[in-house]
């Protein structure tokens, strides 16, 4: 497909009213969406987007103004004969300037609109991201924690049993080295927290004491029932690089207009000794030596240019949206399986586990693999957990839904 043909396929696409999706119907809990909402309002970045949109709509306004403004002139020449005379000229906007400024600022002031939403959407998944990856180093910490407590627990009862004569010496130094590498892992892992929470704080300025959890069922999602097109159309990305084609084609019209020369009409009036003189005046502009073909010449490559990063975005964006459609569904059958695969509670498995290797049926070896195996595995179920969420963000932000589902304040469809 050719990059012109790829563009009329963007520019078609949003030209269809946006498709309240299944997918996406289930809204966030009111807490999320709050918390979000209020990190927005107060982020520097959204601010500067905001000032953006005022700024566009002060150009706007400009634009709309008459371009010249009238001119009053008065002179008097004294000598053998006193000559008084007085006038006021105006220079007419004949080739239409005005509105074609007007076009620029209006799909300047759309753009900047789009941005805006684009930024408000960028930052609510981030913080989406960032709240999934810190939670899940929450519940791994505690994980760690807790085989911790275990290994260290389970070496001084190794101890004991050394000392009674029930186990010897290369178990006793096995149960020793199982508690080093849980402390090594507790250590990692705590780490780890520092950083997630770091970033969530960075993102937010708040205390993590205030962070919303983030629970309930997520919404299935087909990819081969997504409407691509219909989700594009509502990307603020793609609305903003169509309104920035839409401004560079208006300026295109501007610098043709600007070839075009504007006369200024007059009328004078005024006294020659006794004699009244009066006139009119015309004077237009001569573009001999410049033609204000160099601006036309720029204006028709920005055009292109706006075109092409329009159409490289849209061909991006349509990517990512089937990409995280499929990651996204892949990782919620992964979690659910795990959550309808009935199994026991880490706490549950832990305390068979002590009970068999207490009562001899179990050696320490296999106490420790299969220890090892059931803290692996309640680990790789919180990770998955915090994939699922992060896959659901990516969905989110590809398919510009992510307002929908946030309930996020200040947003125009």
């Amino acid at each position: 497909m050719s990059k012109r043909k790829l563009f009329s396929v963007v520019a078609a696409a949003c030209l269809v009213s946006p498709m309240v999706s299944a997918e996406s119907s289930v809204d966030a809990d009111s807490a999320l969406s709050g918390w979000i909402n209020g990190v927005l309002s107060q982020n520097p970045e959204v601010q500067a987007a905001q000032a953006a949109v005022d700024a566009a709509g002060g150009r706007l306004r400009g634009a709309d103004q008459p371009l010249f403004n009238p001119e009053l002139e008065f002179e008097y020449e004294s000598s053998d004969v006193d000559t008084t005379t007085g006038g006021i000229s105006q220079t007419i906007d004949w080739s239409g300037k005005r509105e074609a400024r007007t076009g620029v600022a209006q799909s300047g002031q759309v753009a900047a609109v789009a941005e805006l939403r684009a930024r408000h959407q960028a930052l609510a998944a981030e913080l989406l991201r960032s709240l999934a990856d810190w939670q899940a180093s929450d519940a791994i910490t505690r994980v760690s924690e807790q085989q911790s407590e275990l290994m260290t627990r389970f070496a001084r009862l190794a101890d004991q049993r050394r000392r009674a004569g029930d186990l010897d010496q290369v178990e006793l130094d096995l149960a020793h080295l199982a508690a080093a590498d849980a402390a090594f892992q507790q250590s990692n892992a705590q780490e780890n927290l520092i950083r997630t929470r770091q970033v969530v704080t960075a993102l937010t300025g708040g205390d993590h004491a205030s962070w919303p959890a983030l629970t309930g069922t997520l919404p299935e999602l087909d990819p081969e029932q997504i409407d691509v097109e219909r989700l594009l159309a509502d990307l603020p990305l793609l609305q903003a690089a169509l309104a920035r084609v839409a401004a560079a084609r208006a300026s295109v019209q501007l610098s043709l207009r600007e070839k075009r020369p504007d006369p200024t009409i007059g009328i004078r009036a005024g006294k020659e000794d006794s004699d009244t003189l009066t006139g009119i005046t015309l004077s237009v502009p001569l573009f001999v030596r410049n033609t204000f073909s160099a601006e036309v010449d720029v204006a028709n490559a920005e055009l292109i240019q706006a075109e092409r990063e329009a159409a490289g975005l849209y061909q991006q964006a349509r990517a990512d949206l089937t990409a995280a459609a499929q990651v996204y569904r892949n990782a919620q059958r992964a979690w659910k399986t795990w959550e309808d695969s009935g199994a026991p509670r880490l706490s549950q498995r832990t305390d068979l586990l002590d009970r068999l290797w207490r009562a001899g049926e179990l050696s320490t070896t296999d106490y420790l693999v299969q220890l090892k195996q059931a803290l692996e595995t309640e680990v790789s179920a919180t990770e998955q957990h915090g994939r699922m969420w992060r896959a659901w963000a990516d969905w989110l932000a590809a398919s510009g839904r992510i307002a929908q589902w946030l309930n996020l304040e200040g947003e125009t469809p």
